[in-house]
């Protein structure tokens, strides 16, 4: 494993984490990992991209106000296969806003 890659796991290992104590919500899309947190949600779509703030736009852009992140699906693409990209699923949920 590089160190570039590594610092990227990191990176996403720490927001994970972070996710779990207190659900990130930008743009009015929360970001969650744990699947509980969607049942009862209507699934809209799946989104992905390397940046979690425009993952969360393209979310909303398909009436999403939630998205659960699964590492599982985390792809390489981009020029080179060399940038990250997180995949989620998107939900619509009641009383999320």
């Amino acid at each position: 494993m590089t160190r570039g890659n590594r610092i990227v796991l990191v990176g996403l290992a720490t927001l994970l984490l972070a996710g779990c104590a207190s659900s990130e919500k930008t743009g009015g899309v929360l970001v969650v990992n744990e699947e509980s947190r969607v049942q009862g949600c209507r699934a809209v779509g799946t989104v992905s991209d390397d940046d979690l703030g425009d993952l969360q736009k393209k979310a909303a852009k398909l009436g999403a106000n939630t998205v659960l992140l699964t590492p599982q699906r985390k792809t390489k693409g981009g020029y080179f296969g060399l940038q990250d990209y997180m995949t989620a699923d998107a939900y619509a949920c009641p009383g999320t806003k």
